[in-house]
């Protein structure tokens, strides 16, 4: 449609432009609130798992910091015997040999593509065992964040994966051990938990 008369013309031009940046003005102010809602959820991540950690120093150990260093299957049961509770890993994965690092009564078991990394910086596959009377508390903490993954599993464990994260934590009701599992590939964590991969060393099953 063609309007004839100039002063409306102009008026609807006017009328357009303020509508653009109306518009413009709406855009920038919601990605303004995006960008704070996702600087919130980073926070309550860290300050929950930070509290966490916190905790976990001030907290009595009962056994002395070893590793990293390789451990065999078998060792990895003497460790768990050590420790005086379950240690999880995802399996063998085809591997013979495990570095372990132990902190107090806190385990990890990461998956090396070589013996000669051990002690490196490498991003590997990592599974945690760590002791914390408050664990289920903690990852359900978690699972109220926006933005988190959560997965209830058949055998009553509580799963989460904070947003942004590539580790996915679990705990189960009742029980005094808080499970972190580490992958940088996004995804692969969360999919090793939920699968059953991730099981106490003396009970799983050899996986390929």
């Amino acid at each position: 449609m063609t309007l004839v008369d100039p002063g409306r013309r102009r008026g609807v031009v006017r009328d357009q432009a303020s509508d653009d940046a109306g518009r413009r003005t709406r855009s920038t102010r919601v990605r303004w609130w995006r960008a704070i809602a996702a600087l919130v959820v980073v926070v309550l991540v860290v300050v929950l798992l930070g509290a966490w950690f916190a905790s976990r120093g001030s907290t009595p150990q009962q056994s002395s910091a070893a590793g990293p260093v390789l451990a065999t299957r078998e060792q990895l049961v003497q460790i768990a015997a050590a420790s005086g509770h379950s240690l999880y890993w995802a399996g063998d994965l085809g591997r013979t040999s495990f570095e372990t690092t132990v902190n107090g009564r806190d385990v990890y078991v990461r998956y090396l593509d070589a013996p000669s990394e051990v002690g490196t910086t490498s991003h590997r596959l990592t599974v945690g065992t760590y002791e914390r009377s408050d664990a289920y508390r903690l990852v359900t903490d978690l699972a109220a964040v926006p933005g988190a993954t959560v997965r209830r599993l058949k055998a009553g464990a509580l799963v989460v994966v904070p947003a942004g994260s590539t580790s996915a934590y679990f705990a189960f009701r009742g029980n005094g051990l808080l499970m972190e599992v580490y992958d940088p590939t996004p995804g692969r964590a969360f999919a090793l938990v939920t699968s059953g991969a991730v099981q106490p060393i003396a009970t799983a099953a050899t996986r390929p």
